[in-house]
């Protein structure tokens, strides 16, 4: 049996994606894939699971990354690329009397990622948020079709705003993972 679940979690919240993912494995729903807004599951018996998702960068050593993984016991479930790599979603049962287990083990490697996360995604927001302006303000005063223009700036707006809370949160996370 198949199971889509709609729902919308940005970038800046991937503990509470891979919260998510545990929680509807515990319920016996096992991620499959996520093709935007749908994330995909398949019934199975319920079970504890560690799910965490890495953002790895296209180098040319995915073979050695995936084998690492594997090697401590990780099972890479799905990966989708975007920009210059790809999100990488692991899942590993958890022990019985275990808790928990992580991907990243030292605040370095979270600061890297989180790092990594926020310059690509700054850098889409910017371009793309530029884009709609200019393309509401042609639609405004060029072609002469004002409530489309206002439209499209609105949603540049909102998309400012996205992008403005991604990178202050992610920000707000780097410095925490470096004071500790």
């Amino acid at each position: 049996m198949v199971k889509k679940v709609m729902k919308f979690i940005t970038v800046d919240n991937v503990e509470k994606e891979e919260a998510f993912l545990e929680e509807m494995a515990n319920q016996g729903w096992f991620f499959t894939k996520y093709a935007f807004p749908h994330y995909h599951f398949e019934k199975g018996a319920p079970g504890a699971y560690s799910y965490c998702i890495d953002y790895k960068e296209t180098t040319g050593d995915e073979e050695e990354y995936l084998v690492l993984f594997k090697d401590a016991g990780w099972e890479n479930v799905f990966s989708y690329p975007i920009f210059k790599g790809k999100w990488m979603y692991f899942r590993k049962r958890v022990q019985e009397g275990g808790g928990r287990e992580v991907i990243f083990t030292d605040n370095d490697s979270m600061v890297g990622l989180l790092k990594r996360v926020r310059s690509n995604w700054t850098r889409f927001g910017a371009i793309f948020s530029v884009l709609l302006v200019v393309l509401g303000t042609l639609y405004m005063s060029v072609f002469s079709y004002p409530f489309l223009g206002i439209i499209i700036l609105f949603v540049a707006l909102v998309i400012i705003a996205l992008y403005g809370k991604m990178y202050i949160n992610i920000t707000k996370k780097i410095r925490m993972n470096r004071e500790v």
